[in-house]
């Protein structure tokens, strides 16, 4: 429990402290500077600097920010300590300045690499796949507000041949991700509701329509998915992170 609930903490400390500055950076700095906040040149010159600012986070920074998500799964290997403060800054200066789309390989990362680094010097005989099974689960249910997730994710992964019951192996995975979920309903109270219109009735149209956009949005995902490692792997022969953001 007491993983699922630093983990917990340690998300929300940082969505705070990125809600801050991102309320300077898109509110107040534009009121006091006489601009309007949906002015298109100040968008492109915030988004343009934070992306300057988190390249040279990455290039100068002790660990380089951390692994590079596109080429790490959600739940990694942890890394050094020392890696950890740029991976900070670098994520809460693209949360607050609109670069990235969301905080959930970073805090992993984070969160894991805290969990072991801690946990193997208070109890050196846990073994450090057990620490960042826990550390993920409690993100997961931190990130989620529910622990389903995590009992989703760890029900395929801990399944394997082992002797031990699948309760028995879910069963801590499972507390931490509901103590992280806890801890982040006592502040924030996440919801996936869009503020849309209310559907009226349905016609026989909308079928053939919703099918007809949902095949374009599956064949556009899957161009995105064709495109992906080939542009990371064209951006990458820039080697410098500054210029590729």
């Amino acid at each position: 429990m007491a993983i699922g609930i630093a983990s917990s903490l340690i998300l929300i400390v940082v969505m705070k402290i990125a809600s801050v500055l991102q309320n300077l950076l898109w509110q107040r700095l534009p009121g006091t500077l006489g601009i309007a906040q949906d002015s298109p040149l100040w968008i492109i010159g915030v988004l343009t600097l934070t992306g300057i600012a988190v390249g040279l986070v990455i290039r100068f920074s002790q660990g380089h920010a951390g692994p590079d998500p596109a080429c790490e799964p959600l739940i990694g290997a942890p890394v050094p300590p020392s890696a950890l403060p740029g991976l900070i800054v670098a994520l809460i200066l693209g949360l607050a300045g609109g670069v990235s789309l969301g905080p959930e390989h970073p805090i992993m990362t984070v969160n894991i690499a805290l969990a072991v680094a801690i946990g193997a010097r208070m109890l050196p005989r846990v073994n450090r796949m057990e620490w960042t099974i826990l550390a993920s689960a409690g993100t997961i249910g931190a990130l989620f507000g529910t622990p389903v997730a995590a009992a989703l994710i760890f029900s395929q992964t801990l399944n394997g041949s082992s002797e031990v019951p699948l309760w028995d192996r879910l069963f801590a995975p499972l507390m931490a991700a509901a103590a992280g979920a806890l801890t982040t309903g006592l502040f924030f109270h996440p919801h996936f509701s869009l503020p849309i219109a209310h559907y009226g009735q349905m016609q026989m149209t909308d079928i053939l329509s919703g099918a007809i956009v949902a095949a374009i949005a599956i064949a556009a995902g899957m161009v995105a998915v064709w495109c992906l490692p080939r542009l990371h792997a064209m951006m990458h022969q820039m080697k410098n992170p500054v210029l590729v953001l």
